[in-house]
């Protein structure tokens, strides 16, 4: 009735637990829209298909003459429903009146959504009005010289100058990002010099308001729970995409600088169990990277940053300006995989556990309105990315249960390691990630963490090149062709196997074991038993829904799961 709108918060603490939506709905529809579609060229699936055509459709009616995208109000009240900000409403945006407004986020988000439509259907509909929204962006951004930001922020954005005076101060200018990740992918598209100057000039105002030179994030203005580190993180994922499409080598050894430090606000190692691996002081082993960096109280590990920062670590690696391959591997193993919900049942127990909100700013709704939902929403939610978990637990009770941002960064990461888990240039076949993956080229089967073996089934002749992980050593690995030895080449860490040709399998053997570490994370002490990269197990566990629940890894008989595999036939470079 609404257009398929999509729910953005959820109330799992709520009895009956509760869908809500709010007035970030402008800001987030593009975000469906984009994984969406990365899904699809993942899994080939059509499911539901035509609530996209429906999403499409209705983005190319709020397209307005000067290219911008309008976000409707009238018969969606819930557009002007606040999710807890009364307080801050010049410094948000909220308390907006008319029939429609315009968000630089929402639009930013959209352009990126528009560009992917394009590359894919290659037709004139999305270049064109990617092109638009451009020239959009360009008239609505105050362009300050070398600089360019929006006002009075970019949630809720007004056209023409701000006032005498008036600086850009609040929270909600560290989100600035999204709009250039927009132009980037416009650039790359179109070719559109206006898309370019523009993404430069947002992150050149990005960089000195939100970062120090050496890396760090800055406090957030405004905000009392210090930086917050998804603005800053995705910030880094654009300036890395930005540098990398213009050939900006200040902006990308900034991102690999201030990426290094944020890689240390994760879990302290205090005690490593690994005999002849040697890791950097403070190397994260999970992914858990609080929501606000040097936060007085406890931190949750918001799915969004999670997502940021293992897409940073493999487009760093892939660009060749660092070695973050693991990194991508451990994050996506253990917090990218645990973040998505995968049972229900818990949730319906949570009113008798007696916990208790610590953050009032998500107090629950007291009565289901007519735009909230109290329709089966656990299982409605089942697939989607936690919004708050704790380094043991899905949900603690911190926030109100998840919010969808959380869901569509975090499948989106998917994507990225599913394209990036191999790569097929020139000949070569080269495998980053050591995961389960069907491609036109190799069906590549692996055992991590039951074994150490990874099944690669050639399907295309190619010169093979496979990357062994960081707790393996090249004189462990052993490699077979149709089960004859085949003699090693390295390059680094990647073992050369040579020559392959269709219907040859490929057999890479490796020790795995297991090994215990104590590691600090988000204020609190935790064992860690790993095998290989993977958590195997924590503790203390969690209560409510607890992570790592990984028994059957421990053995070393793999489960088999038998299924139909999808082969895509897309190349999206995203």
């Amino acid at each position: 009735e609404a257009d398929y709108e999509p729910y953005y918060m959820v109330h799992f603490r709520d009895n009956p637990p509760m869908m809500i939506h709010n007035s970030w709905h402008g800001s987030t529809l593009a975000k469906y829209m984009e994984t969406v579609a990365l899904m699809r060229i993942m899994s080939g699936s059509d499911q539901n298909s035509e609530v996209e055509r429906r999403w499409m459709e209705v983005t190319l009616h709020m397209q307005g003459p000067d290219g911008l995208i309008y976000t409707p109000t009238k018969g969606r009240p819930w557009a002007h429903r606040d999710v807890g900000f009364e307080t801050n409403v010049e410094d948000y945006g909220y308390g907006f009146q008319g029939d429609q407004y315009i968000t630089a986020f929402g639009n930013g988000r959209m352009l990126s959504t528009m560009s992917l439509f394009a590359q894919r259907d290659g037709g004139p509909v999305w270049r064109d009005a990617a092109r638009r929204l451009v020239d959009g962006l360009a008239e609505l951004a105050v362009d300050d010289g070398d600089i360019a930001y929006f006002y009075p922020n970019i949630l809720v954005t007004k056209k023409g100058p701000p006032p005498d005076g008036w600086k850009p101060t609040s929270f909600m200018h560290s989100e600035t990002s999204r709009v250039p990740f927009g132009l980037v992918h416009a650039y790359r598209l179109l070719g559109y010099e206006p898309a370019a100057t523009l993404a430069g000039k947002i992150l050149t105002f990005l960089r000195r308001h939100s970062y120090g030179e050496d890396g760090t994030f800055f406090s957030t203005p405004g905000n009392p729970r210090m930086a917050h580190f998804h603005s800053h993180a995705h910030g880094l994922l654009v300036m890395q995409q930005y540098a990398e499409t213009m050939g900006d080598d200040d902006m990308m050894a900034f991102a690999v600088r201030s990426f290094e430090w944020a890689k240390s606000v994760g879990s302290n190692v205090e005690m490593h169990g690994w005999d002849t691996w040697e890791n950097t002081p403070g190397a994260d082993l999970v992914g858990y990277f609080p929501e606000h960096v040097d936060s007085p109280r406890w931190e949750g590990s918001e799915i969004c940053e999670v997502a940021d920062m293992v897409a940073l670590a493999l487009k760093l690696s892939e660009a060749g300006v660092g070695d973050y391959w693991d990194d991508a591997d451990r994050w996506a193993r253990n917090m990218l995989a645990e973040g998505q919900l995968l049972s229900t049942d818990w949730i319906y127990r949570l009113p008798e556990s007696g916990m208790t909100n610590h953050d009032p700013v998500y107090l629950s709704p007291s009565v289901a309105g007519p735009y909230n939902s109290t329709d089966r929403v656990p299982e409605r939610n089942l697939g989607a990315f936690a919004g708050y978990p704790a380094a043991n637990d899905w949900y603690v009770g911190d926030g109100p249960g998840t919010m969808h941002c959380c869901t569509v960064n975090g499948a989106r990461a998917m994507y990225w390691v599913w394209d990036h888990a191999l790569r097929h240039q020139d000949g070569t076949l080269r495998l980053n990630l050591l995961l389960n993956r069907a491609s036109q080229w190799a069906d590549v089967d692996s055992y991590i963490p039951y074994l150490g073996r990874i099944d690669v089934k050639v399907k295309q002749p190619v010169r093979l090149e496979i990357r062994i992980p960081e707790w393996v050593a090249p004189s462990q690995t052993r490699c077979t062709v149709n089960t004859a030895e085949r003699r090693l080449d390295w390059n680094g860490r990647y073992a050369k196997v040579g020559d392959v040709k269709p219907g040859d399998t490929v057999t890479l053997t490796f020790p795995i074991e297991e090994r215990t570490d104590i590691v600090h994370i988000e204020k609190q002490r935790f064992t860690l038993v790993r095998k290989g990269n993977e958590v195997v197990a924590i503790d203390p566990p969690g209560r409510h829904n607890p992570l790592y629940q990984r028994q059957h890894y421990r053995q070393s008989n793999p489960r088999w799961h038998k299924i139909e595999r999808f082969v895509s036939k897309e190349q999206i470079d995203w």
